[in-house]
């Protein structure tokens, strides 16, 4: 009889575990819902990213380390400052004097505030006297693509980019999503690359599942100066890592004193190729052919 009561009162709280269990079920992953949740003035989230790319015509690969932050309004990311350095491995250092190198470790800033990016270590020829920041935004002009940040051409900082990352996803194991996606499923026609065929995409979220981790990988068209000068046109493939840190952070972005600022628009200068906005690694890699054809260039 003992025994019976036992198998009795085990039996039914059994079944009130599991009821409880059912009641409190946790609710489906929901990445955009927690996104939206972190948007609010002054707040933003950390960001470093890695990107390594190779380009025809030019030997060995490039890496690139950009950090910063992102600022958040009421619904959107709005504004950023980025810093993307060349990372100087030792096939540079065989290949390039130390002048050189000098030259190739100078950062690219890249600070964006309302409908303006203002750019530092812009080499697009002579800068006018105290001048050092160029400005796009004006006249038609843009700094990479709408919702480009460093190397990382998908924006999952956006809600409706990270729905249609996540409609085109598997999840080969819980807080991973992988998938593939073209350009013009991401910017429609403003998507200045467009012949990006695709990009392969691997998005990892956290417990809170706010994106904490995004590598994409990618082929483009770009150009890279010849031994004439003359911009050519070759084959650029990129590996971008991206990592996002410290959700909710308090951010401050502000512009550059405007004394210091020069339109792009108002800044011709030699170097200028057809389509000038491949981010901060096309241009860091525009510097080692600069340097490998012409040496240093001396600094305004």
């Amino acid at each position: 009889m003992k025994r019976l009561a036992i198998v009795v009162a085990v039996t039914a709280l059994t079944a009130l575990l599991a009821g409880g269990g059912q009641a409190q079920a946790a609710a489906p992953a929901d990445p955009i819902k927690a996104l939206r949740k972190q948007f609010a003035a002054g707040r933003g989230v950390l960001v470093s990213e890695t990107t390594r790319s190779t380009v025809t015509g030019i030997k060995g690969d490039y890496r690139t380390r950009t950090v910063g932050m992102i600022g958040f309004g009421e619904s959107r990311a709005v504004s950023y400052d980025l810093t993307s350095r060349l990372i100087i491995t030792s096939e540079i250092k065989a290949k390039y004097s130390e002048e050189e190198q000098e030259y190739l470790r100078a950062p690219l800033r890249a600070i964006k505030v309302g409908r303006y990016t203002y750019v530092s270590g812009f080499e697009w020829g002579e800068m006018p006297p105290r001048v050092s920041w160029v400005r796009f935004g004006k006249a038609n002009t843009w700094w990479g693509n709408e919702g480009q940040r460093g190397d990382q051409l998908v924006d999952v900082l956006d809600p409706a980019i990270l729905r249609l990352v996540m409609s085109k996803a598997t999840s080969p194991k819980p807080g991973e999503y992988r998938g593939t996606l073209t350009a013009k499923e991401l910017y429609k026609d403003g998507y200045v690359f467009s012949d990006v065929a695709q990009m392969s995409f691997r998005l990892f979220v956290n417990r809170d599942q706010l994106p904490v981790r995004l590598i994409t990988e990618h082929s483009q068209k770009t150009y890279i100066p010849n031994q004439d000068g003359e911009w050519v046109k070759a084959t650029q493939h990129d590996v971008v890592d991206t990592r996002y840190n410290d959700w909710g952070v308090k951010v401050k972005i502000t512009a550059p004193p405007e004394n210091e600022v020069v339109d792009f628009i108002d800044l011709p200068g030699p170097f200028a190729p057809p389509n000038p906005h491949g981010g901060s690694l096309t241009f860091l890699v525009d510097r080692v052919t600069r340097a490998s054809e012409h040496g240093a260039p001396t600094r305004p």
